[in-house]
């Protein structure tokens, strides 16, 4: 079970845009929930854990993959 919770806290990190996005459960690379991360390239993206992101990186939450996350 606790792999499991930690594979969840791990998002997928838009450099450019500063948003962090739920990973696909079982998809490999940077494939996102909402899938608004596939016309990037993979330089723009990063795996991170999502209270890294939002604490540390005061990065914004997916609105599409996050129920408490803001924009697209």
């Amino acid at each position: 079970m606790g792999t499991i919770q930690r594979e969840d806290a791990r998002g997928i990190l838009n450099e450019t845009a500063m948003t962090i996005h739920k990973r696909e459960t079982g998809a490999e690379g940077f494939q996102t929930v909402c899938g608004q991360t596939c016309h990037l390239e993979r330089g723009q993206l990063r795996k991170i854990h999502v209270e890294q992101a939002t604490g540390e990186l005061d990065a914004d939450k997916c609105g599409r993959c996050f129920e408490d996350g803001r924009g697209y």
